[in-house]
């Protein structure tokens, strides 16, 4: 009987290691097995394509390194439907799809439908983002760019979806930065689509940060050209560095040029001017001007901050204003103001940190 029982447990023991292996392989993700989301995957209603397509791409992640092999084989499928949902789950799979970059580069090439272009070089980006340098990523930045250059594509979204890929790669796509400057001047009157491709392109240029000090120029003409609908625009210059004092008087003949209120343009010429740092000194009379504005209704008190902030970073070369800092580190708007607490808070913090900065060099 005690043999009979070891056996039995012995038996037991190796149905649910058994059962075990079999859910590591074929995990429920959303209330079905894999499994049956990679048969979804082939169907031909698209309806259960799109379902069990973002199924996946909303799976966790920890079991992307499963799904990733599962879904590789559709990439060598016949229908152009089975490769497009493809691509978009194995870019959400991340580095652990890197062996479907030999079936994911073809797909680059002008017989595949548009969206399945785009949709392969989204995916390449987000494979290989951050990615030290190596061949495959060397050979995969030269089949990207070429988009928009040699092998160029004439639809808008492929050539967006290029540079955003080469950006998402970074500095390990470097050998690609002389051929922005199509990106860089993607147009066509009136196109919103052209200037995504622009806007891409400056975002990727700060991607890839000093390295993309050639394109400066024709970031400081898109600057003036489009600066207040573009963001991008200042962010890459603030990555890429000022390379002279003309960089920062750009951004502060821009700052100036913007109309009334907040948003992200306006941002981003703050941001990279708070960048700049010391570099910065150039600008210190703009903000100036910026603080002696006194918050309330009518005047946003993000300037205000960000213009703090800025000199702040400018250091002990900034001593001019430190009244003005002093004032914004106690300022109290009016009852009626419509400023809450949190951003009076914000204010606060901003100056008492920037004054702490700018008294540094009096020690």
């Amino acid at each position: 009987m005690r043999n009979r029982g070891i056996v039995i447990v012995t038996a037991c023991a190796l149905c649910c290691l058994a059962s075990f292996a079999l859910a590591e392989d074929d995990p429920d993700i959303g209330g079905k097995p894999l499994s049956e989301l990679i048969k979804q995957l082939r169907s031909d209603n698209r309806g259960f394509q799109m379902r069990a397509s973002k199924a996946l791409v909303e799976a966790p992640a920890e079991l992307k390194p499963t799904i990733a092999p599962k879904v590789m084989p559709l990439l060598k499928s016949d229908r152009e439907n089975d490769k497009f949902v493809a691509a978009q789950v194995l870019g959400e799979c991340g580095p652990v799809a890197r062996p479907a970059i030999p079936d994911l580069l073809p797909m680059l090439k002008g017989t595949q439908y548009e969206r399945n272009r785009a949709a392969a070089a989204k995916a390449l980006g987000q494979i290989l983002k951050d990615a030290k340098p190596d061949k495959e990523v060397e050979d995969v930045a030269d089949a990207l760019i070429s988009k928009l250059n040699e092998d160029y594509d004439g639809y808008s979204d492929v050539r967006r979806e290029a540079m955003y890929a080469i950006g998402m790669i970074g500095p390990a796509a470097k050998k690609t930065i002389p051929k922005f400057l199509k990106g860089l001047t993607d147009y066509r009157e009136h196109s919103s689509e052209h200037q995504m491709v622009r806007q891409v392109s400056a975002w990727t240029c700060g991607r890839m940060g000093p390295l993309a000090a050639e394109h400066m120029d024709r970031l400081l003409s898109m600057l003036q050209a489009e600066g207040d609908q573009i963001p991008e625009i200042a962010e890459a210059m603030g990555r890429i560095g000022p390379l002279n004092e003309n960089v920062v008087m750009n951004l502060v003949d821009r700052l100036e040029r913007l109309p009334g209120g907040w948003f992200p343009c306006k941002a981003s010429a703050y941001g990279a001017l708070e960048v700049f740092g010391p570099k910065a000194l150039p600008a210190l009379q703009y903000m100036m001007r910026v603080l002696r504005d006194t918050p309330g209704n009518r005047v946003p008190i993000e300037p205000l901050i960000a213009a703090t902030k800025v000199c702040g970073k400018i250091g002990p070369a900034a001593k001019d204003a430190l009244p003005l800092l002093e004032k914004m580190a106690k300022y109290e708007s009016h009852p009626h103001a419509e400023i809450s607490k949190e951003w009076h808070d914000k204010l606060h913090k901003a100056a008492e940190e920037a004054l702490a900065l700018v008294k540094a060099g009096g020690r």
